[in-house]
């Protein structure tokens, strides 16, 4: 493992040093953070901060210099409540993007709070798109609730797919949309039944977005001893909620995560970032 001691000593300025572009995509994401905590605060929505956000605050006290987006956390059952309250509340500035608000949205696991003053692009988009609002620096959110792995893997193939070719227009042929539309409803009622039994027979891990149509993700499950109760993190000089154990989340999502990744692996999201103002 690194030691802190190593990670002070590496120059990371050429990632996010002041005035990049980038240091602003970051600290326009620090101010969306905080909007979404405000909110949360007001309606009493638990929200942590999670994946590279979190090991940023851990191993960074900020965000890792290569990262352009952030990422926090919320239990599936106050997801609609937070995205109703987020929509009536949020400063003008910012725009909510999901399925409800946009039908360009392809995910049905999470949403994103986007920064319309700002643009970025992202690997197969051309300039054009970066006038859209869904192209903005921005902060997901996800969902979590009890469950099984194995049943969230399941129904990303199988709804997912469906879910992927109904709403998104895939088109690869009369008879997979067909299928689709058979198995869209079935599956719903699956997923309805599972979490019926889940509230009767508790399940002590929380699994990611079911169900979700992006089917390759690799979120994982959590336990529930490593989340609750809550605690605090600091991240870019501020204070937010972060999982009881983060070290114990951290390892068993990246493993060594306080080893830093040789260069060619500090990869970004977007290939172009710009804040207007």
């Amino acid at each position: 493992m690194v030691e802190d001691s190593q990670i002070q000593t590496e120059d990371f300025s050429n990632y996010n040093g002041p005035g990049t572009e980038l240091r602003k995509a970051q600290l326009c994401m620090v101010e969306i953070l905080k909007e979404i905590g405000k909110v949360c605060k007001r309606h009493n929505i638990a929200y942590w901060l999670d994946f590279g956000t979190l090991l940023g605050a851990v191993r960074h006290q900020g965000f890792i210099p290569w990262d352009d987006d952030a990422d926090i956390t919320i239990f599936k059952r106050d997801a609609r409540r937070l995205e109703k309250f987020l929509l009536a509340e949020l400063p003008e500035r910012y725009y909510v993007f999901s399925r409800k608000t946009d039908k360009k949205y392809r995910n049905t696991g999470y949403f994103r709070i986007v920064d319309k003053k700002t643009q970025m692009l992202k690997p197969g988009q051309d300039e054009t798109e970066a006038v859209d609002y869904g192209n903005g620096v921005s902060v997901d959110i996800f969902n979590i609730e009890r469950g099984h792995t194995w049943f969230k893997r399941a129904m990303n193939v199988i709804h997912g797919r469906a879910i992927r070719r109904i709403h998104n227009n895939i088109d690869d042929g009369l008879l997979n949309k067909t299928v689709s539309y058979i198995i869209f409803p079935f599956t719903w009622f699956v997923i309805l039944l599972y979490r019926i039994v889940v509230f009767i027979l508790p399940e002590d891990r929380y699994i990611y977005n079911i169900p979700n149509c992006v089917v390759k993700q690799m979120f994982s499950q959590r336990r529930k001893k490593y989340i609750l109760p809550l605690n605090t993190v600091t991240f870019e000089g501020c204070e937010f909620p972060a999982p009881c154990n983060a070290h114990e989340m951290l390892k068993e999502t990246y493993g060594d995560y306080m080893q830093i990744p040789p260069k060619e692996k500090r990869a970004t999201h977007g290939i172009f970032i710009k804040v207007l103002d």
